[in-house]
């Protein structure tokens, strides 16, 4: 609710029509600022990581050639999340889940770091995502998930629960809300009484379509609860199996988590959401880690 709050601003300006956007925001920047980004990670002699942005050559493509260290993709997950890219907002699940598959295929690529400050949002295009980190996984690139400052919540737990390792910047960064819900608004009986009539005609073979609204729109939720409880399931069976052997079952059952409760890092910790916390700097450091342990088995 807090970050839906946010986007006040910006509905006050479409509805008084005094433009979508605030003066001097420009969408191609922040868009430009979101694109995944190849970061060289090398190791000191004093085991600290030290880390630039890759060069790019004149034509915008990578620089090619042999390059010191490992070179590390950083992606961005932030913001709402919908399945399609959104014209005044940030990309949507199906680009993210395109730019991994696109990571997994190239050779140049030795990990990727999933820097994630999102509240979640729409299943549909979550698990796109999550098939995109396990390709990378499965062409023996490790990925890392940062909460960075900020959440890492409901749809965008999810996803970065699939990572191999779950890295949270701050104490006040919020885990969890691992869980399924629906909401929506039913403004029918404000405009009957304003005298507007609502018709509905369905063809004879379609007496199922809609069927399930049609019984919440009457109070009857059970059909709607039945296949958000599904989805949940899902979810959760997906959390236990993608953190096995670092969740705390029994913790993360009586402490809520598994019903939807969000937790502050050292919390999430102590349950098995996250692994540790650190920077920007630790978590490229555990993408050289994890390539280096790959890169030690038979």
């Amino acid at each position: 609710m807090e970050h839906a709050q946010t986007y006040l601003p910006l509905l006050a300006n479409l509805l008084t029509g005094n433009g979508p956007l605030v003066t001097g925001e420009n969408l191609a920047e922040l868009r430009a600022e979101a694109a995944p980004k190849d970061f060289v990670a090398t190791v000191t002699a004093g085991g600290i990581i030290a880390y630039g942005a890759r060069q790019q050559a004149a034509s915008g493509g990578s620089s090619g050639g042999t390059t010191d260290g490992l070179i590390v993709r950083v992606m961005g997950v932030s913001g709402p999340l919908l399945k399609a890219d959104q014209f005044c907002g940030p990309v949507g699940l199906m680009t993210i889940a395109g730019d991994l598959q696109r990571a997994a295929r190239d050779q140049e690529i030795s990990a990727v770091l999933l820097k994630i400050d999102s509240p979640g949002g729409q299943v549909f295009g979550t698990q796109s995502v999550v098939d995109g980190v396990k390709a990378c996984q499965a062409a023996g690139k490790p990925v890392v998930a940062l909460c960075e400052d900020g959440l890492m919540c409901s749809a965008a737990y999810w996803i970065g629960s699939a990572a191999n390792t779950l890295i949270a910047t701050h104490e006040t960064c919020t885990i969890g809300s691992i869980g399924v819900m629906a909401s929506w608004m039913d403004a029918q009986p404000y405009f009957e009484k304003l005298g507007v009539q609502f018709h509905e005609v369905y063809a004879e073979q379609s007496t199922q379509k809609n069927a399930d609204f049609a019984a919440a729109a009457k109070g009857d939720y059970t059909a709607v609860k039945a296949s958000l409880t599904a989805i949940a399931t899902g979810f959760l069976g997906d959390v236990r199996a993608n953190r096995a052997g670092k969740l705390d079952a029994k913790l993360f059952e009586k402490s809520g988590a598994a019903a939807g409760k969000t937790f502050y890092a050292s919390q999430a910790g102590e349950i098995g959401l996250i692994d540790a916390m650190g920077s920007f700097q630790d978590a490229l450091g555990e993408c050289v880690r994890l390539v280096q342990e790959g890169q030690k088995r038979p």
